[in-house]
């Protein structure tokens, strides 16, 4: 056989080989940003050695919630009465789009109105139901640690473009160790940590780094898990899917990085939403926004990131 094509031929399995490679990413640097003016505040009572759940809910508008709560009271007022009254169990803390909807830096009971703004909710409440019912009976404070800002790119906002910690990741972790360094201060035991991402439509358009998610999240979750390691090195996360059904051209190719990353560890989990039928184009009934869930499948989504809380280890 010619030389030639012989070397070819051996050339071929090795460039696929490294193709199909696994992404890997090194941390090099440790988290050292502080915001002087956001101070948590100190409204907790201090427990000895109480049991704990903690969850981080980040992402863009439909992590943030832009779902209404006097259409969940139209179409489910069952459910929209236990979650205006909240629960108690459930502590939040939230900052939504650069504070135009925010707790105030304190902790307060989970209930509606954490959204993007006073009339909408998010994730937030499904989430609570489900850690409510899952440790009723059984002394467990769950925390909910929310930051979130719509309209936002992982590629050069939560990181800056070259996979490293962007502005809205500094912010957001600042706000996070805080409300950490508060609740561990207070005598609670956590036994687990998660982080829920409700994100990618701004990467999912045309003009966008599309091509680049799947490596941009390998970098995300590495900073992630790095600047969390002193409180657990086992930090779930959970990632939701976007509509594919919406209007982003380029969803599929977003959820298929989703589904990859997923699959690489017990401690990942890609929550296929698009199989869930969530639906974003009823509500409002005058003039339905078509970029976020109604609220029916903000409910639907909420209890599967709580669900999937409880089950990845």
């Amino acid at each position: 056989m010619n030389k030639r094509i012989l070397a070819f031929l051996t050339f071929i399995p090795l460039v696929l080989t490294a193709c199909d490679r696994k992404f890997e990413y090194q941390v090099t640097s440790d988290f050292t940003y502080e915001d002087s003016n956001v101070n948590i505040v100190d409204n907790i009572a201090t427990v000895e050695g109480k049991k704990a759940h903690v969850v981080l809910l980040f992402g863009q508008s439909n992590a943030d919630g832009v779902s209404y709560n006097e259409c969940l009271e139209r179409t489910f007022p069952e459910v929209y009465t236990q979650y205006a009254s909240g629960f108690d169990d459930v502590f939040i803390n939230f900052y939504n789009d650069g504070g135009n909807n925010s707790s105030g830096y304190a902790f307060t009971k989970c209930a509606l109105g954490c959204g993007c703004s006073p009339v909408t909710f998010g994730p937030e409440m499904g989430i609570a139901e489900s850690l409510h019912y899952a440790y009723q009976g059984r002394d467990t404070q769950s925390f909910i640690i929310k930051w979130t800002w719509g309209g936002t790119y992982l590629h050069d906002q939560w990181l800056n473009g070259k996979r490293e910690r962007g502005d809205l990741y500094n912010s957001a972790m600042d706000f996070t160790l805080k409300c950490l360094r508060l609740i561990k201060s207070k005598g609670y035991s956590v036994s687990e940590y998660d982080v829920c991402w409700m994100q990618g439509e701004n990467d999912a358009c045309k003009f966008s780094n599309w091509e680049t998610y799947y490596t941009d999240t390998v970098a995300f979750v590495s900073l992630l898990r790095h600047d969390l390691a002193s409180y657990s090195d086992r930090i779930a996360f959970i990632d939701a899917e976007i509509n594919e059904e919406g209007m982003w051209p380029h969803a599929k190719a977003i959820n298929k990085a989703k589904r990859k990353f997923g699959g690489e560890s017990t401690l990942n989990s890609s929550v296929e939403t698009n199989d869930m039928k969530l639906t974003s184009l009823h509500e409002p009934e005058e003039n339905p926004d078509i970029a976020h869930y109604d609220s029916l499948s903000m409910v639907a989504l909420g209890r599967k990131f709580g669900e999937r809380t409880l089950s990845v280890k």
